[in-house]
Formats: C-alpha cells, sequence, structure tokens
C-alpha cells in the first residue's frame, strides 16, 4: 500500500517550482537577474551544493572542497 502511495505522488506534478524560487533568490542575494545556476554533489561528503555560472569555482559547504567546473 505505501509503494503505490510513493508511486502515484512520485506522478504528480510538484508543489512548488523550484527553478523559480532559486532563480528569484540568487537574484536577490546578487543584486541582478540570475539566468542560470547548477547544483553539484560534493564526491567526498555528499552534501549539495549550488553553483553560480558567474563564479570561477564552487567550495562545498559541508568539507569546504573546492570544486572546478
Amino acid at each position: 500500500m505505501l509503494l503505490e502511495q510513493l508511486v502515484e505522488q512520485a506522478a504528480q506534478p510538484p508543489k512548488y517550482d523550484w527553478d523559480a524560487y532559486y532563480r528569484w533568490l540568487f537574484s536577490t542575494l546578487a543584486g541582478r537577474e540570475v539566468s542560470r545556476f547548477d547544483f553539484w554533489q560534493c564526491p567526498h561528503c555528499l552534501t549539495i551544493n549550488f553553483f553560480l555560472p558567474a563564479q570561477r569555482y564552487g567550495k562545498c559547504r559541508g568539507c569546504d572542497l573546492i570544486h572546478l567546473p
């Protein structure tokens, strides 16, 4: 029964538009329009981080590992 409910829930569209929210949040923090951003997972501690294209590198929030795209 629980598996059926999970499959039905996964088939439904998300309740929130997370892409629009993150675009608004990063634009507010940057003070200019941010058109693109990426997420990356740290291979060392498996933390999910975000990367803005204007940056030359990303830094992990968990272990401070440097990420070069």
